[in-house]
């Protein structure tokens, strides 16, 4: 005999839900882990890269709704919690990116993606972009909004330098994303694939004594040694298919003049596009179409833990792929929406049905 079926978990509330998009407001961690297993086929994300931009998430709790905190000191040290001394409120914010060190971030990351496999499908795919920085000296510090910074009066957070990094010297490249991703790999994901996102418009530096970061990675990573990937999808065609001269093969089975197209390769050469709405750090489309179509299976559910302006889902609709979006943000998730509604109107008829 078998013993009573356990009582499945709740599941999570969306805050938004219409035909094939659901949105979540929420940390990441919390919403997934209310999730069922291998529920997704494919997860397409960005998260908030770490140290260098505050979305202005926190709140202060508790306390005096009538005071003001304006006397709450900022602690020296960034494990203690900012307290205001009139009325004993707490300063809390939730979001990925401000930890006091890269190696909580990666941690708290690595936290968030053992939640993520689990609701991935066995053959799903895990698809991560992740930008990198350098270690400065003394505590991080707000950038100054100059005339030439891409932050806009439209933009409703604030953008930093990381700091000090621990066992580090100042100047270094900290390797944030590769870090990430070893890490992820130690956690018993499967790196498959890094791929370089080559920012053909990339941003001009002022450094002079390196070179101009024009790049950022996008990792493949997967549960299973085997697992959905259709690389017809995105085969680049050739320009010339019946140039005799190109008929050599320099593996078993691969013929470059095949009509379908070649290989693309991971070398991904894509300009920036920035949203001039809220969230300026949201990466082209041509990302996660390509991500997309290659590692989600025709008709499958497309997830993406840190949703922002959810380009990611914009992408899943155009491929007709259902979108899972969580942000720990309602503005966002607000700026999502009304994006999303934008490309499918229809939407709106069917949330209200």
């Amino acid at each position: 005999m078998t013993g009573p079926h356990p009582t499945p978990a709740p599941q999570p509330a969306p805050w938004w839900s219409a035909g094939p998009v659901t949105l979540h407001v929420g940390d990441a961690h919390n919403v997934l882990a209310a999730m069922p297993d291998a529920s997704v086929d494919c997860i397409v994300t960005s998260p908030p890269y770490w140290g260098l931009r505050s979305y202005e998430t926190g709140r202060w709790q508790g306390g005096r709704a009538d005071c003001d905190h304006q006397t709450a000191p900022r602690p020296t040290d960034p494990h203690q919690p900012r307290t205001c001394p009139d009325c004993q409120a707490v300063w809390t914010d939730g979001q990925y990116g401000q930890e006091p060190t890269v190696g909580e971030y990666v941690d708290r990351l690595v936290t968030v993606f053992d939640q993520a496999r689990r609701v991935l499908h066995p053959h799903g795919t895990l698809w991560l972009n992740l930008g990198d920085s350098y270690a400065g000296t003394g505590p991080r510090s707000a950038r100054p909004h100059g005339s030439n910074s891409i932050i806009g009066g439209s933009y409703n957070h604030r953008q930093w330098t990381p700091g000090a990094v621990a066992g580090l010297r100042p100047k270094n490249l900290i390797g944030v994303s590769w870090r990430v991703a070893l890490a992820l790999q130690a956690d018993n994901w499967i790196l498959r694939n890094a791929a370089v996102w080559f920012k053909t418009n990339g941003q001009p530096s002022s450094a002079r004594d390196r070179l101009t970061t024009s790049y950022e990675m996008v990792f493949l990573l997967t549960r299973s040694p085997r697992y959905f990937f259709d690389l017809d999808a995105i085969r680049i065609p050739l320009k010339q298919p019946r140039d005799r001269r190109l008929r050599t093969s320099t593996a078993r089975g691969h013929d470059p003049t095949r009509p379908r197209g070649k290989n693309p390769g991971d070398v991904w050469p894509y300009p920036t596009r920035p949203l001039r709405e809220a969230h300026f750090a949201a990466y082209p489309i041509e990302i996660p179409l390509r991500c997309i179509a290659a590692g989600c299976r025709p008709g499958g559910t497309v997830l993406d833990p840190f949703s922002g302006a959810a380009t990611t889902g914009l992408a899943a609709l155009q491929l007709d792929r259902r979108y899972i979006g969580i942000d720990l943000s309602s503005q966002y998730a607000t700026l999502a929406k009304r994006r999303l509604l934008s490309h499918r109107p229809e939407l709106g008829d069917a949330a209200d049905a």
